[in-house]
């Protein structure tokens, strides 16, 4: 489908006058194309007039629905308020108003967002198609105006936040609970992080497109409020993973061996805070243990040594109240298990995760939990084989110090990547009979998610950045770069019905039927092995994929300028910027910069994807096949030259046999080399197939069976002729 089409199929009626005229500005450049002389500097400005007012027409009028929807919010909220203060009111009947009036809030947000998304899509497509079609560039010129138009990157936080707040307090007061129980906001009835030290949980794991991002937050604020930490806090979250050298701890999730474990360092906000927090994930059987402990920033590089003493923080403990001596000895146990395990195994920081998280959680209740991670990035934190004067972490150091704020956009591909989707995590602690939400079961099964069962930060990280180390690769490598974006019809199977589907267990992993899958039934191990002496660079082929400008218009998620944009932009002078395209953007609020300005302050993410790997082999199949039918042409070929050539001139029989087989012999070679590039662009691709030829092989047999026919017609044919008696007679050209 066109993008016009597009938008006009999936577009709010009420707002269709707001859209960006998608058509209207393509029919801007056809016009300038057909004309006599081309696309003059007159249908430049036209053009760019003409973007530049649908974009502030976009601007503004999102800012206007989100302002209005943020009133509704705050109207629905005072409403909220009086009936804490008004026992007299029936707040039963005001509850359900509210909630009715919540609900359309929420569905209007879910289409303000997939505004922004379309028109931002639309934004881009056009300016791509502008730069391609004519001899002007307007790509970096006109990403200072979407910075000063940022519709786009409005996420609807603040207000998600508050519709959580409300259906929190609605379905409390529908529930029949006291008033004055409600609390006025989450954050004063849940600490700053859990006070418990260990967790026992099973997990479901999903990718989000970021098309679906504000609509699944939505969906799972009807259910489950918004949980905030410390209200005005940073929501990015920071981990640093430890592995050594070989990657054993890698090695060992990927392989999926009992008790396979990962230690890492957290904190919260984009910078160390004053207590980092040590954990250690232990997968055992169906469940997963999370056991943490906070220390000092200060001691952490002590405790990546082993020296690092419990003894002030266990006198500490013993002299708060209400600590037991159980929890003292827990602790202590948890301390020295964990520094052991870091100096034993020789273990040191080797990845960083970044991301934005917002969590659910019903206050009290840990039943049921639910994470949602947005702008995820992973980053090199080795420092393997380098020097000092590395740009990454030094060796007496426990982190770097170059990338403390959340600018990972600036670091090459081979430092950094980022993760193509939100990742959605759902986390149950229910009892042995208790079934598992029906809203989460069709959440599950909606268009919205994608599972990825097993799905791990790190062992992502590491299959991604450190490939010439990883020895296997995670089974969802290869689709990580298919497009997950399902029409609202299509649901994905329910696996209500199947308990161990909802854990991350290997034996019951769901897979897309596109996805190659390598599982041996003996180990339970989903992994993808690496062939040791193939060269796994990150630049090579298979790995990380930079998108050509070509490849960006057909992602609707590429940014206006890329990494390697970026670069030849300096070097674009014979594509001419109009004057007065120049002048209009100086008219606009800020000045024109220069190119290596410009080129300096669009710190775009590169457009890197998750590693692909193909096997060699396929490629070697697909050649042998197209060598298959070369020599198939090659000796029908032959055959039909030798024929020609020792024909008589007058054996007007032998010429046209040998004209049948040499066109056979020239179309099926032309068909086999269109079928070899064929499939040579959809491996490349990793297109799902058909790779089957059921035509091509019964045509030829078919063409050569009406060929050999011919020939024997043609010869053996009954003719006409006259005897001595000169009366005709049929004659059988039969071999004497």
């Amino acid at each position: 489908m066109k993008f016009g089409s597009q938008i006009k199929a999936t577009l709010h009626l009420e707002w269709k006058n707001y859209y960006v005229d998608y058509d209207g500005l393509k029919k801007i450049l056809k016009q300038g194309e057909n004309r006599e002389g081309g696309y003059t500097e007159k249908d430049e400005t036209e053009f760019f007039e003409k973007l530049d007012k649908e974009l502030e027409k976009v601007y503004t009028f999102q800012n206007t629905k989100y302002e209005e929807i943020k009133n509704r919010v705050q109207k629905s909220e005072k409403i909220v308020e009086s009936v804490g203060k008004d026992r007299s009111l029936n707040a039963h009947q005001i509850y359900s108003d509210i909630e009715r009036q919540i609900n359309s809030i929420t569905e209007e947000l879910n289409e303000l967002a997939k505004y922004a998304r379309l028109n931002y899509t639309g934004i881009i497509k056009i300016i791509k198609k502008h730069d391609r079609r004519t001899r002007y560039f307007l790509r970096p010129m006109f990403s200072v105006r979407l910075n000063a138009c940022p519709f786009y990157k409005e996420t609807f936080e603040p207000v998600i936040v508050n519709l959580s707040r409300l259906y929190h307090i609605v379905h409390r007061g529908l529930g029949g609970d006291e008033i004055s129980s409600i609390p006025p906001n989450i954050s004063n009835i849940i600490p700053l992080f859990p006070s418990q030290e260990k967790f026992f949980r099973q997990s479901r794991k999903f990718w989000v497109h970021p098309d679906n991002v504000v609509e699944v937050e939505t969906t799972i604020l009807r259910h489950l409020p918004v949980l905030i930490y410390k209200p005005g806090s940073d929501s990015s979250v920071h981990s640093i993973y430890l592995d050594n050298n070989s990657f054993e701890l890698y090695q060992d999730k990927v392989d999926r061996k009992p008790g396979d474990q990962l230690i890492r360092l957290r904190w919260y906000g984009k910078v160390p805070a004053n207590d980092i927090y040590v954990e250690r994930k232990v997968r055992q059987e169906d469940d997963e243990i999370k056991e943490r402990f906070a220390v000092k920033e200060k001691y952490t590089n002590a405790l990546l040594k082993g020296e690092y003493s419990v003894d002030k923080k266990v006198k500490e403990m013993k002299e708060h109240p209400g600590t037991t001596e159980e929890e003292v000895q827990n602790f202590q146990t948890l301390v020295k298990e964990i520094q052991n395990t870091i100096v034993e195994k020789k273990l040191q920081p080797v990845l960083r995760t970044y991301y934005n998280r917002m969590a659910f959680q019903i206050p009290g209740d840990s039943s049921v939990r639910v994470s949602f991670d947005t702008e995820f990035y992973m980053t090199r934190e080795d420092n393997f084989g380098d020097s000092d004067d590395s740009n990454r972490r030094r060796n007496d150091d426990w982190r770097r110090r170059d990338i403390d704020d959340d600018n990972f956009n600036k670091l090459p591909p081979s430092e950094c990547i980022k993760f193509p989707y939100a990742v959605l995590e759902v986390k149950l602690n229910l009892s042995e009979n208790e079934q598992e939400p029906d809203w989460v079961q069709e959440l599950a099964s909606s268009h919205l998610v994608e599972a990825a069962p097993q799905f791990s930060k790190y062992v992502h990280g590491v299959a991604t950045l450190f490939t010439s180390q990883a020895q296997s690769l995670p089974y969802w490598l290869p689709n990580i770069d298919k497009d997950i974006l399902k029409p609202p019809t299509l649901r994905q199977p329910s696996d209500a019905n199947a308990n161990e589907e909802s854990v991350a267990s290997s034996s019951s992993v769901l897979i897309t039927p596109s996805l190659p899958r390598n599982i041996n039934s003996e180990d339970n191990s989903t992994t993808i092995e690496v062939n040791d002496s193939l060269d796994m660079d990150i630049n090579k082929k298979g790995k990380a994929v930079v998108y050509t400008s070509d490849d960006e218009d057909h992602d609707e998620n590429a940014p206006l300028l890329g990494e390697e944009e970026r670069e030849v932009v300096i070097q674009q002078q014979d594509r001419p910027i109009g004057l007065r395209t120049f002048s209009r953007i100086f008219r606009k609020r800020r000045p024109i910069p220069d190119r290596e300005t410009i080129s300096r302050i669009l710190p775009l993410p590169p457009k890197v994807v998750g590693p692909v790997q193909v096997e060699p082999k396929v490629y070697f199949a697909n050649e042998r096949t197209f060598f298959s039918w070369l020599r198939f042409c090659v000796l029908l070929g032959s055959l039909a030259l030798g024929l020609f050539n020792s024909a008589a001139a007058d054996n007007k029989l032998a010429i046209y046999c040998a004209v049948s087989y040499t066109s056979i012999s020239v179309v099926v070679l032309f068909y086999s080399l269109f079928q070899f590039k064929k499939r040579n662009r959809m491996i490349n691709s990793l297109h799902p197939g058909p790779y089957d030829d059921l035509i091509a092989p019964a045509a030829v047999c078919a063409a050569i069976f009406v060929a050999i026919g011919l020939n024997f017609y043609l010869k053996l044919a009954p003719k006409m002729v006259e005897d001595e008696n000169h009366n005709f007679v049929i004659k059988l050209n039969l071999p004497e």
